[in-house]
């Protein structure tokens, strides 16, 4: 499963960026900011970006486990769920 994230230029905060095939090296659109550390680089300077997805989408499939699990079980009178 993959998860979208923006990831964001350092420099003028634009998300519009060219690459290479390997994304060895990522240059942005708007302000010609080289990143000569690729995508790496360029996901440590939106690391709090990439925590805040990766902690949002955790809580939806959490969720949605949870609403799945009690649709299973929902006639179950044994097995109770609380919220």
């Amino acid at each position: 499963m993959d998860i979208p994230i923006a990831l964001y230029c350092q420099t003028c905060g634009k998300s519009d960026f060219n690459h290479n095939d390997d994304k060895t090296y990522v240059q942005c659109n708007e302000c010609k900011r080289e990143y000569h550390g690729g995508i790496n680089e360029l996901l440590e300077y939106n690391q709090n970006q990439v925590d805040a997805t990766l902690e949002q989408e955790s809580k939806k499939l959490l969720d949605d486990f949870e609403k799945s699990l009690e649709k299973q079980f929902r006639n179950n009178k044994f097995i109770k769920f609380k919220r």
